[in-house]
């Protein structure tokens, strides 16, 4: 191995090193907490790194580069998800993080983690169009028309499907609470 080849190979370790963690959380929270779909993407896009390493002219930090590469692959993957509307798999979500901190008050802590765990179940159990359209609305903030551009559709029609996806989600809580032995 040559000179250029080896610093290439440690500009990829330190970026990688540097990068993949804010990579997979970023990539995990905007694909419906699939963790093994979140792994996929965050390896694939570190693999664009490595291929896009010779072409990148340091114009902008790392990060901003490695993150716009993330978000191009994000990007590609809901339109496709639009396209097929693919389901997801199941979530993995530790929800006890934070417990043995003794200042925080258990009980709404408990409480908030069984919430959040409900809010994942349920969007786990509506369509993944639905599940997606949701996150980027109200994780990614995106605006309707945001969502629009990324996956090819009208504004109206996406007003539309987010209309469908939170009546969807609130069916789902509804019967969640209700099996879970929760007033409505």
């Amino acid at each position: 191995m040559n000179k250029a080849e080896n610093r290439k190979e440690e500009k990829f370790i330190s970026l990688y090193q540097a990068f993949v963690d804010d990579i997979y959380r970023y990539i995990f929270l905007r694909t419906g907490l699939d963790t093994t779909l979140a792994e996929d993407m965050t390896q694939e896009i570190f693999l664009n790194v490595f291929k896009g390493m010779d072409e990148f002219k340091g114009l902008c930090s790392n990060r901003t580069w490695v993150f716009r590469i993330a978000k191009n692959r994000l990007f590609d993957f809901y339109r496709k998800q639009y396209r097929q509307k693919i389901e997801f798999a199941d979530i993995d979500d530790p929800l006890t993080e934070g417990l043995s901190d003794p200042e925080q008050d258990t009980e709404k802590l408990m409480e908030s983690a069984l919430e959040s765990q409900m809010v994942c179940d349920c969007l786990n159990n509506i369509p993944g169009h639905y599940r997606i359209t949701l996150m980027m609305k109200y994780v990614d903030g995106k605006s309707v028309k945001q969502i629009a551009e990324l996956t090819d559709k009208s504004p109206k029609a996406i007003e539309s499907l987010l209309h469908r996806s939170k009546n969807a989600f609130i069916k789902e809580y509804r019967l969640l609470r209700k099996k879970e032995g929760f007033e409505l």
